[in-house]
């Protein structure tokens, strides 16, 4: 049964992921703040607003240092308020100037990167109130504390994937292959079952996912495999093909396909010590970014599909599957019990928050002016000159990058509301 194009099935899992959503996304914003708020807190910068939503809020507190903690009405992002900005997105406050107007070069303290001060005159400031001002802060100290937002994203992914395989070890399959499809682009390469993929293109796989998700990201490109085959090394040369599949939890996706399966007998589960556990968190983390950056290149050159972009829609509708992931039966030889299957939706749940961590810390290190890379971008100049970017230029940039993306998000949201309904 289907209404508008939407099964009775998504829209029985609507309020799952709705609620999922915000769950994640709140957990995900809180972290990201937190690492700007906790890095300004201890380079002196006094902190006026923490704010997890948008719009009116709904409950607020101030803690012993003055700093006023909300929540939001509208749960979809936050930010964090510095003393001396205008905004949330940390334009600075036109009025503050010294008394007697001079630029801010002139005065005690550095100049701002983004958005510098006025020459018109404004209220003054006092030598404390310097002190704690975000924008006199060195050039050094404004990019640490902007940067660490999306470090705080990667921290907190790794500390998910730590947790995950601390508590529940790994299902692991070596990339050994145990089938062979006729005509594909494996077979044309000269694969054989029992082979051993050991390297693509100088890159060593790790088990049979890392093999998968680089088959997945190369459609038409061609990958030199190193393969272990009877004791002896070889080298083979496949061109993955682009085909429609499914994705882990059952949507259509486009993407490369060598045509190849895994060896069951490949299959070993894993526990791990909190010391190897962190190292291989680390590494998740890294090839998720390494991912994200190949796919983003390729969408550039015209190679994958914009179909493939998702926005907060496709975001919301992965959080709503992973929560559902245990109690899917056809998951199990046997059917589990509820407990077990809970274990399963949450730990899904859990890790898909540590890669939706990993995307947004990405995003924000971009470098459009409105992001923290923008920030970054514009620090980077005023460390290499010496003077901030002229506030024309900053204002272009600004005005560029809030167009950017909201011409981004409407695009994905589009691309996820075709794709629900196709």
């Amino acid at each position: 049964m289907t209404v508008a194009g939407i099964s009775f099935d998504q829209i029985l899992i609507l309020p799952i992921s709705i609620i999922a959503f915000l769950l994640l996304l709140t957990i995900i914003v809180f972290f990201h703040e937190y690492g700007h708020f906790i890095v300004a807190r201890l380079l002196g910068v006094r902190v006026d607003v923490f704010s997890i939503g948008f719009g009116k809020p709904l409950t607020r507190w101030r803690d012993r240092k003055g700093t006023e903690w909300r929540i939001a009405m509208i749960p979809l992002g936050g930010y964090v308020k510095f003393f001396g900005d205008a905004n949330a997105a940390s334009q600075r406050d036109p009025n503050l100037n010294t008394a007697d107007g001079e630029e801010a070069k002139t005065q005690s303290g550095p100049a701002t990167t983004q958005f510098p001060r006025p020459a018109a005159a404004g209220r003054g400031l006092t030598p404390e109130e310097k002190k704690v001002c975000f924008h006199f802060k060195p050039v050094w100290a404004r990019a640490a504390i902007v940067a660490a937002g999306p470090v705080a994203n990667f921290i907190l992914a790794v500390a998910i994937f730590w947790a995950l395989l601390v508590a529940f070890g790994e299902g692991v399959w070596q990339p050994r292959i145990g089938m062979v499809e006729e005509n594909s682009a494996a077979a044309e390469a000269g694969f054989q079952p029992g082979d051993l993929v050991l390297e693509a293109n100088g890159r060593p796989i790790r088990d049979f996912q890392d093999l998968s998700i680089t088959a997945k990201l190369s459609a038409g490109e061609p990958i030199r495999f190193l393969v272990e085959r009877d004791g002896e090394r070889i080298v083979l040369t496949a061109t993955p093909r682009r085909e429609e599949m499914t994705d882990a939890y059952g949507n259509p996706v486009s993407a490369g396909k060598l045509g190849v399966a895994v060896d069951p007998k490949a299959y070993q589960f894993v526990r791990y010590g909190p010391i190897r556990a962190l190292g291989e968190a680390a590494s998740d983390v890294v090839d998720i970014l390494r991912a994200t950056v190949k796919f983003l290149g390729r969408l550039i050159l015209g190679k994958e599909d914009t179909r493939q972009l998702g926005g907060p829609v496709k975001i919301a509708q992965y959080a709503g599957q992973s929560l559902m992931t245990g109690f899917d039966e056809s998951g199990y030889a046997e059917r589990p019990d509820f407990l077990t299957m809970l274990k399963v939706s949450l730990a899904s749940f859990i890790y898909l928050a540590g890669v939706i961590s990993v995307s947004i810390g990405f995003l924000n290190l971009l470098p459009v002016p409105v992001l923290d890379g923008g920030h970054l971008m514009y620090y980077a100049y005023e460390a290499a000159v010496g003077r901030p970017l002229g506030a024309r230029a900053q204002a272009i940039g600004f005005k560029a990058g809030v167009i950017l993306l909201a011409s981004l998000m409407l695009f994905v949201t589009w691309n996820d509301i075709a794709n629900l309904l196709s």
